[in-house]
């Protein structure tokens, strides 16, 4: 298009010396000479941007999909090196009772066993616009919103965990194992970009967030279910199925987070069933922060019975805490936050 321009402005300019200035300056040599530069630096102008992209679809190809890698490709602008702040939606998943169940398998039906498991998941989770961070060993790292902008990460995120719950459930049924997973998602501010030394860097994400997603995680084996989003993130999700389980005062932060089980997708949290729970859910609740601790034993039970199976195990948790709490009162000021003691 620059060449074209400027052969327009040579010839334009030849007939106007012509015309006006009965000056003859034949445009012939300085067109030639403009084609020849253009097709001269086309080439390396081309050459050029499919390095960019290559690079890019090299660094980006092994943790994004291929169509965010894609519109990664077509505009390299998107991507900021060397860390920006993003809101990102986080997930930490992590495989229970890992280490008794390598101690009953070799080496080599440990690593099936992990590339069973890791591979679908990451096709679950590449599916739902996520990027992969790392792989710790049985667990997976991965985050939503970088290095793309991702709309709706939050609910996004939420779904590609349910799917993640959906492929491993068909993973049991086709192996004949019993494996459980626990995942925490939280949402927040996180400095995201490459990270590391000179001789050796990833793509990755620092931050509180990051560490809350993590002690998220963890919670789910104190409070015995699969999976535990933070308010921050349900905040995006209100429509998907999800109840209250506690508020909480993890370990090195001061300020206590809401977290919610995630049960179900929206479909889900239409059917009166669900509804009927978290009535009946949000009625203990509210008397077991009120300290009426009879009531709140007989609104549990009543509550475990119209629970959804993966949530049944949290009432006993809290028969537990119900027991110690008639033993030794919290007191008046009380403000219903639960101190976790263990990461």
């Amino acid at each position: 298009v620059g060449a074209l321009i400027l052969i327009a402005a040579v010839i334009g300019t030849s007939w106007w010396a012509f015309v006006s200035q009965h000056l003859l300056l034949d445009p012939l040599l300085p067109s030639v000479a403009i084609l020849v530069a253009g097709a001269a630096a086309t080439p390396v102008l081309l050459l050029w941007t499919d390095r960019e992209k290559r690079f890019i679809r090299s660094a980006f190809g092994r943790y994004l999909s291929p169509d965010l890698v894609g519109r990664l490709a077509s505009n390299p602008n998107a991507l900021t090196l060397g860390g920006e702040l993003r809101e990102l939606t986080i997930m930490f998943s992590d495989i229970r009772d890992f280490t008794s169940i390598s101690e009953k398998l070799t080496p080599d039906e440990l690593t099936k066993l992990l590339n069973d498991f890791l591979t679908p998941s990451t096709d679950v989770l590449l599916k739902a616009e996520a990027t992969i961070d790392k792989y710790i060993g049985d667990a997976i790292v991965a985050f939503w919103n970088a290095p793309l902008d991702i709309d709706d990460h939050r609910r996004k995120a939420c779904l590609g965990v349910l799917q993640l719950q959906e492929t491993l459930a068909k993973l049991n049924r086709d192996t004949g194992r019993e494996l459980r997973v626990g995942i925490g998602l939280n949402t927040g501010v996180c400095n995201v970009g490459n990270f590391g030394s000179v001789q050796r860097f990833s793509y990755s994400a620092i931050g509180d967030s990051m560490n809350l997603a993590s002690r998220v995680e963890s919670l789910t084996k104190q409070y015995k279910v699969p999976v535990l989003i933070t308010e921050h993130t349900q905040a995006g999700a209100t429509d998907l199925a999800s109840v209250e389980v506690d508020r909480v005062r993890v370990i090195g932060r001061t300020q206590p987070v809401a977290l919610f089980a995630l049960l179900g997708d929206a479909t889900f949290a239409q059917t009166a069933e669900f509804q009927a729970f978290r009535v009946a859910h949000d009625r203990f609740l509210l008397a077991y922060r009120e300290q009426a601790l009879q009531m709140a034993g007989g609104l549990a039970a009543a509550a475990k019975a119209l629970a959804p199976v993966s949530i049944t195990g949290l009432y006993d948790v809290y028969a537990s805490r119900l027991e110690a709490m008639r033993i030794v009162s919290p007191g008046e000021d009380w403000d219903g936050v639960f101190i976790a003691r263990q990461k």
